[in-house]
């Protein structure tokens, strides 16, 4: 382990190097066709360690203003890292939240040699969720300097693709981990859910049953490109856990041909069509509005018009 301390140390200092010129390059102009230019956020990288001692590099997205917020942790994809998802937390951060962001174990970003076993990543990748919804000390002294305050009575959980079963996990649902306990991993404090193109049903991992243990509102974000050719060949098992966790306060957001990663808006690169870049923006708005109804009760927030290909159902 010693090693891949050093690696994620190295990792957090190129980080922190960059951080210098972050706030000047979210002012450029944005690869989304007809788009307005990036939003400017305050961009905080930092280390933190576990209980267990493991040691992980995260990023903190906040607003471009000083105040009291309402937290999101997410998780991103599998082999991803927050720097991938710049336009969907960017806006999100801007929109009045603090997001911290960890770069997990299986980063492509970390290049660590010998890569870390998948359940080692299943472990850490948990234990890292959990550990930034319990608003670790380092973090409020990091974003107190910067007159930022957390509302730890207002916290969400969000993630995308792996990332979204992580968040599912925190938020309640019960899997078969690969020690085939099923330990129970709901963090208390979780008021929300969002989950952007979450996994099916998963063999010997989690089924209807274990997403059936998901108490708090859940917004879900898929389209009817969204696959993964032999993992996920039909984009309607990203609705399993939607249509698994009981009615009451469920949004399902599903885009006409929208893949995987919006064309690449966030994830993976690609050759990005005017029209998805439309539907991720309404997405993100819906996101935000989502967000706002459970975290900031005192606030009234409409969400975007309807758009054409765009599909909301809420219960």
């Amino acid at each position: 382990m010693i090693h891949w301390r050093r690696l994620l140390r190295s990792v957090a200092l190129l980080l922190l190097g960059l951080a210098s010129g972050a706030a000047l390059a979210m002012q450029t102009t944005s690869t989304i066709p007809n788009a307005p230019p990036k939003l400017v956020v305050t961009e905080i990288q930092t280390m933190l360690t576990t209980k267990s001692g493991h040691e992980f590099p995260v990023t903190i997205f906040a607003p471009d203003r000083s105040g009291t917020f309402p937290l999101i942790v997410f998780s991103t994809g599998a082999f991803s890292s927050p720097d991938r998802y710049l336009n969907m937390l960017q806006p999100i951060a801007e929109a009045g939240y603090i997001i911290l962001a960890p770069t997990h174990l299986d980063a492509e970003i970390l290049a660590l040699d010998p890569k870390p076993k998948s359940e080692t990543v299943w472990t850490t990748r948990n234990d890292e969720i959990a550990h930034l919804a319990a608003v670790p000390d380092p973090v409020v002294a990091r974003l107190k300097r910067r007159g930022f305050t957390i509302d730890a009575n207002q916290i969400a959980i969000m993630g995308h693709s792996y990332g979204a079963l992580i968040a599912q996990i925190g938020a309640g649902a019960i899997a078969t981990e690969p020690d085939g306990s099923r330990p129970n991993r709901k963090i208390e404090n979780v008021a929300a859910l969002v989950t952007y193109s979450p996994p099916g049903p998963l063999a010997k991992m989690i089924d209807a049953k274990g997403w059936s243990t998901i108490d708090v509102p859940s917004l879900t974000v898929t389209g009817t490109a969204d696959i993964l050719p032999g993992l996920i060949d039909d984009w309607r098992l990203h609705k399993a856990a939607y249509e698994a966790t009981p009615e009451g306060a469920r949004w399902l957001w599903v885009g006409d041909d929208v893949d995987h990663y919006f064309d690449g808006l966030f994830g993976r690169g690609g050759s990005i069509r005017p029209e998805i870049a439309k539907r991720f923006d309404h997405s993100i708005a819906t996101t935000i509005q989502f967000l706002d109804l459970h975290l900031k009760p005192e606030q009234v927030s409409t969400g975007p018009e309807p758009l054409s290909g765009v599909q909301v159902t809420k219960d």
